[in-house]
């Protein structure tokens, strides 16, 4: 199983994990998929994923939408791909997305195929038990705490865009108190690697455990 659970994916640390995620695809030019967490209709994001890729000798060609423009030729040419790159946005909204085109065991299917997913905030939230921390990253959920269950391929959450300020606000830690699972807060210069059976660390990923559960 091959992860890689980034918050921000231009930053040094964020591209050595791609990087070494993209190794161990063992083949010389990776093909990668994308998906967007909501309609991007003038591929502004999914062109700025491209390039960041072709940085790194990868190729993405593969576009994918979850809703209105949804296509069922682009998700087989998706699950054809070495990687699959799930987008940032709004983590309910994708997450629902989601459930609604069944990815979540497609997604499951891939990666125990052998395939690897690299997850970018939202996405990367996706990647874990449940998308309830993404409130501490400032999106609104309004689903009850049953819908927002996600694909599970870890077993811990993940928290995006984390800065030294927010460690130190008590709404902050009054809300990661409030998480089930243990959960990895993440600068933008963090990055968590799943290779195997092995966890990887990029820059300082901060490990919260609750003491009360």
């Amino acid at each position: 199983m091959n992860l890689a659970l980034i918050s921000q994916p231009t930053t040094p640390n964020a591209m050595r994990a791609i990087s070494a995620l993209l190794s161990a695809v063992a083949k010389e030019k990776p093909n990668v998929g994308y998906i967007a967490s909501q309609p991007d209709p003038n591929r502004e994001y999914f062109t700025q994923t491209q390039r960041l890729y072709q940085s790194l000798n990868a190729q993405m060609s593969v576009y994918l939408e979850l809703e209105s423009g949804f296509n069922h030729e682009a998700l087989n040419a998706l699950l054809n791909c070495d990687v699959i790159h799930l987008s940032g946005g709004d983590t309910q909204r994708f997450l629902r997305s989601v459930k609604q085109r069944e990815l979540n065991t497609v997604l499951k299917s891939f990666v125990k195929d052998g395939g690897a997913i690299v997850g970018v905030s939202a996405g990367a939230m996706l990647l874990t038990p449940s998308i309830a921390s993404a409130t501490l990253c400032g999106d609104v959920i309004t689903d009850e705490e049953a819908a927002l269950s996600a694909i599970s391929l870890v077993n811990f959450q993940f928290v995006p865009h984390v800065t030294d300020e927010q460690l130190n606000q008590i709404h902050f830690k009054q809300q990661l108190s409030e998480l089930k699972s243990p959960c990895y807060l993440c600068s933008d210069n963090d990055a968590v690697l799943q290779m195997g059976k092995e966890l990887l660390l990029y820059g300082t990923p901060t490990l919260y455990k609750n003491p009360a559960k």
